[in-house]
């Protein structure tokens, strides 16, 4: 099978052995095709309700405007969770780095829009929860709400033994923003030529746990004990960091570098956050027809967590990309023209590929990957 080899600037891509069964997300409880099937029908209910109401359509599909008494800058929204993440941290311990996550992930969905983000509602559901672990939790969301200037308005807390094993928790939160006049983010813009610019993730963010937990050996329902050794060991792939302190790794919010390129005036014509559907899935969304986004992965270092997920659920590289960010975080596109801006350099923005005409209904190729 083709994987992930490692090297020192950036992550190749080479030959390994070929596996019986190759692990897939399908095969660890997450069928993207069947979720997609299902989120069209979903966005048939949610479109019955947008009939006479003020809503303004908005590019990345996970935040909403709704103009509400005809304001001239709409109220934005967007909800999210942090997943099967939080099983993690709860075996971890991580439970600050938890509430950080579920800001960050909403964050990142609501600025794909161009819109400010202003506020942030919070909810958590669990079993038991060790002492203190609660507190924790929302010490990590109001950290992340402050670093990025916005209020934790509201909240929930709910304690629901009867649906939640002990020790696990769901958590979740809803950002709101306002879309200023000027700000909006125009896909239609992008244009052949146009430059595609990312960040790096840091890992996995909050997206393809499943995943990542069945190739690594770590039960949600398994025991305790053995879950936590295999978390605090020390992989020679991972030079020096546990696989637990890998896996839970806060999801960055990008909110104050692009608040940068946007001081900085640079026109943003697209940004995608890249979460489940990984690059292709989230990028994809915003490329008008007959344009495609060639992401060339020689142009980035793929962070090794990715590579010990691979190697140990022997999983093909195809499906890597289309299941985990494989180390982008949020790409945006912009004119050439603006790429030598020094706020790039200084936000950690590098390119990653460029727009192109083409007939093909692809909007995304990935070079040296089947698409």
């Amino acid at each position: 099978m083709i994987a992930l080899a490692a090297r020192s600037s950036a992550e190749k891509i080479s030959v390994l052995p070929e596996a019986s069964e190759p692990l897939t997300y399908a095969a660890s409880g997450v069928d993207l095709e069947a979720d997609a099937l299902r989120i069209n029908d979903i966005l048939a209910q949610v479109k019955r309700t947008h009939q006479g109401q003020p809503v303004v359509p908005l590019p990345g599909g996970f935040a909403g405007g709704i103009n509400v008494l005809e304001m001239e800058e709409p109220i934005v929204a967007c909800t999210d969770g942090v997943g099967t993440k939080t099983i993690l941290h709860s075996l971890c311990g991580t439970f600050e780095s938890a509430g950080r996550d579920v800001v960050a992930n909403n964050i990142n969905d609501l600025i794909v829009t161009g819109a400010t983000p202003t506020a942030f509602l919070d909810y958590l559901a669990m079993s038991d929860l060790p002492e203190g672990a609660v507190v924790d939790v929302v010490r990590g969301v109001a950290t992340a709400c402050i670093e990025d200037g916005i209020a934790l308005i509201s909240g929930e807390t709910a304690e629901m033994p009867d649906i939640y094993a002990s020790g696990h928790f769901d958590l979740a939160g809803t950002a709101l923003g306002v879309l200023r006049r000027g700000d909006r983010i125009d896909p239609a813009e992008i244009r052949a030529g146009d430059l595609v610019v990312s960040v790096s993730s840091g890992g996995l963010m909050t997206n393809g746990y499943s995943l990542a937990r069945a190739a690594l050996g770590i039960e949600g329902d398994g025991s305790e004990g053995e879950n936590r050794q295999l978390l605090e060991t020390r992989p020679i792939e991972l030079s020096g960091e546990s696989i637990g302190e890998a896996l839970t790794r806060p999801h960055p919010s990008f909110w104050k570098q692009v608040d940068r390129l946007r001081r900085d005036e640079i026109r943003l014509k697209g940004m995608a956050h890249i979460t489940g559907g990984g690059i292709a899935g989230n990028l994809g969304r915003i490329i008008p027809d007959h344009l495609s986004a060639d992401i060339d992965p020689d142009t980035w270092a793929i962070p090794p967590i990715f590579r010990l997920v691979q190697e140990r659920g022997s999983i093909q590289t195809e499906e890597m990309f289309r299941v985990f960010n494989m180390g982008l975080g949020f790409i945006c596109i912009m004119s050439p023209e603006d790429f030598e801006d020094v706020a790039l350099k200084e936000t950690g923005f590098f390119q990653v590929g460029e727009i192109y005409r083409t007939d093909s209904s692809s909007r995304v190729n990935l070079k040296g990957l089947a698409n």
